[in-house]
């Protein structure tokens, strides 16, 4: 195997894991001969190699891809070597990793732009990248996505509005579960106390 080659890949190119894996496959697949970059020093050469092996189970920002390097203990210099050889083969990309984080989030936990920014924080991603990924999200959205998971939620389990029915207790429900994905509480209330409503009305 060598990981000393170009990758096909073009940043730029979103990130998805089957495409990564792919892009991965491609550069270890080459050839050194073919290789249009200077050879990596032994020691960022075994960093980037780690650092495929890393990203072969999902894309990673670069900060969240170095701080695993080096509590591998490869050396900072070795480390940094490697991220900037990754990124050259097309493979790391902090701008395509924060946009199809607030995708895949987006659409499979219903996370607000609030919680989405605080988790792209949390990964080093830079807040240039972070607002270019959330920029399509507006309050209106954040209400459309907290209506459509409450209303997702009464759907698998109807309120029951008979004599003794703990309406008070199904929204202190309701409104934790959209607290809990990052809706501000009285955003959360609103939708909650107008799906409700319709609920129970006759």
């Amino acid at each position: 195997m060598s990981v000393q080659d170009p990758c096909a890949a073009e940043p730029g190119r979103g990130v998805d894991t089957d495409d990564l894996r792919t892009a991965i496959a491609a550069v270890e697949a080459r050839p050194s001969s073919s290789s249009d970059l200077p050879p990596l020093a032994p020691e960022a050469h075994e960093a980037a190699t780690a650092a495929l092996r890393l990203l072969r189970h999902r894309p990673r920002s670069r900060h969240e891809l170095r701080e695993r390097l080096l509590g591998k203990d490869h050396a900072p210099d070795a480390v940094d070597e490697a991220l900037d050889r990754v990124r050259a083969w097309g493979l790391l990309d902090d701008a395509d990793f924060a946009s199809e984080w607030v995708r895949g989030r987006r659409r499979r936990r219903g996370r607000s732009r609030g919680a989405l920014e605080r988790e792209l924080r949390e990964k080093g991603v830079a807040e240039v990248h972070i607002a270019g990924a959330v920029a399509g999200i507006d309050e209106a959205d954040d209400r459309q996505q907290a209506t459509e998971l409450v209303r997702a939620r009464l759907s698998r389990s109807p309120v029951d509005s008979g004599p003794g029915a703990d309406l008070q207790g199904e929204r202190r429900r309701l409104v934790a579960f959209l607290a809990r994905r990052g809706y501000p509480t009285g955003l959360a209330m609103t939708v909650v106390d107008a799906e409700l409503a319709a609920q129970v009305s006759p």
